[in-house]
């Protein structure tokens, strides 16, 4: 089987730019400030598949319709907001300051869906809004210090969802720790370290990442075993992994079983198959012979030092 370096040098060779900096980034470790992955940066937000993203992008910061940030699924402003943030766009790129403004305030304004004062609200949602607000650099905007807060009585208490037979839903709760992770470890309250922990036990002491045994109501969904890129408010191992690197929790003997499980799907070539279920209904997100095989590559090797 091919080396980890061999199967680096074929990412770092691949046609995506964004595929070409995540790798930069978070298999070789280059510094943000490298001249290569300043170079990376300044390309996939020139070339597809960013451009073709940002050209449909509307003056006003939103994509598809004013009205609604979350239809279609998944190329209204919510979730290309996600994508491009996924992509490795920079949060300071106006289209994405645009994108975030305009979030925030329809964020605010509704729907009743979305909002819910007296019970459990959708916090795969808040917790997605959270992750790429952040990456914006709105950590100290009064709105977003109240969607920390929001999450953190979410993942404390199991993020219970009316949508997952109003059981604890790990997706949510996986989502949650996914906004919550983006907060720098020494601007993280006592609150959010006890819910990140609280968290953590969730998914690693009282469940197991390799048997999909949270609490759910009918059957254990297909994705959680596939390698899916992009993966919009559900969440599936790789995921998983890949939000339990950035808490540190990867020692824990419930990630490595998991990270195991994940070796067992390598191949012969030293790559890894790669699934994208919403692929029909989102923007493209390769460019050239790059298929979800190069992304779900990516961010497996990324998990293994």
């Amino acid at each position: 089987m091919p080396s980890r370096e061999e199967i680096m040098n074929r990412l770092l060779q691949a046609d995506t730019p964004s595929i070409r900096l995540l790798t930069m980034l978070n298999c070789c470790g280059l510094p943000i400030e490298h001249e290569n992955v300043q170079l990376e940066q300044h390309l996939l937000a020139t070339s597809e598949p960013v451009l073709i993203i940002l050209k449909e992008q509307h003056p006003n910061g939103y994509w598809m319709s004013e009205r609604s940030f979350y239809s279609p699924k998944y190329r209204a402003t919510h979730w290309s907001m996600q994508l491009l943030m996924e992509l490795g766009l920079k949060g300071d790129h106006p289209a994405m300051q645009a994108g975030a403004l305009f979030m925030r305030t329809a964020a605010q304004q509704g729907p009743a869906w979305l909002i819910n004062n007296d019970g459990p609200g959708l916090s795969c949602f808040w917790g997605n809004y959270l992750r790429y607000q952040l990456h914006c650099g709105q950590f100290e905007e009064p709105a977003i210090q109240q969607v920390i807060a929001f999450l953190v009585n979410e993942v404390e208490h199991d993020a219970f969802c009316p949508h997952n037979y109003d059981l604890p839903c790990a997706w949510g709760l996986i989502r949650s720790l996914w906004g919550l992770a983006a907060i720098p470890s020494d601007q993280r309250s006592a609150e959010v370290e006890h819910a990140i922990q609280h968290g953590l036990e969730f998914v690693l002491d009282r469940f197991s990442l390799t048997e999909a045994d949270y609490p759910y109501g009918q059957k254990i969904h297909s994705t959680w075993f596939s390698l899916n890129f992009p993966i919009f408010y559900n969440t599936d191992i790789l995921f998983t992994l890949r939000v339990l690197k950035e808490l540190d929790a990867l020692s824990h003997p419930s990630a490595q079983a998991a990270l195991a499980w994940l070796e067992s799907k390598r191949r012969k070539d030293g790559t890894w198959r790669g699934a994208s279920p919403a692929h029909q209904r989102t923007w493209a997100f390769t460019s050239g012979q790059d298929t979800v095989d190069t992304w779900a590559t990516l961010h497996a090797l990324s998990l293994f030092s």
